[in-house]
């Protein structure tokens, strides 16, 4: 009887510790989302950018010539979502369209100039802006933290392929 009571409060004690882990996953990441986000929405807002915007720019930058469809696979926004960022910056002469000559559907979305000097200028203010934000953290810190989320991150993936 004292063994299964003991299992009980086991049982318990776990459960309020993965309780009490959830709430404290769920405000980190709030808390952390809120920091980078409107900071980064400070940065980005006197270019007449939002974050999103700044973001598909980015992975532009980085990833070179890319179809909506890779963006939406990398971006955390929906490809209806992508669409009306994409003519949006088209319009403002950031990005611009091209169609594949071997594949007239398929539509590679360019960097221009202007688009690739505003992303420079704009990524300087968000690198001093994350760079005050880890002002204090070691790099054992960072790579713990990098650890954390990459694990956290792969799992969310895991949930997602067996939906």
């Amino acid at each position: 009887m004292a063994a299964s009571n003991l299992d009980s409060q086991s049982q318990y004690d776990e459960s309020l510790q993965t309780r009490r882990s959830s709430s404290n996953l769920i405000k980190c990441v709030a808390g952390l989302v809120n920091a980078v986000d409107k900071g980064l929405a400070d940065e980005v807002t006197p270019y007449g950018l939002i974050p999103s915007e700044f973001n598909l720019l980015r992975t532009c930058v980085e990833n070179g010539p890319c179809t909506a469809t890779q963006l939406a696979e990398v971006l955390p926004v929906d490809a209806s979502r992508i669409s009306r960022m994409v003519t949006r910056l088209v319009n403002l002469g950031l990005l611009r369209r091209q169609r594949l000559r071997s594949d007239r559907r398929v539509v590679l979305l360019h960097l221009t100039d202007k688009g690739n000097d505003l992303t420079s200028r704009v990524n300087e203010r968000v690198q001093v802006h994350v760079g005050k934000l880890l002002h204090g953290v070691s790099e054992d810190e960072m790579g713990v933290f990098t650890l954390l989320t990459s694990k956290i991150t792969s799992n969310y993936e895991a949930l997602k392929d067996t939906q």
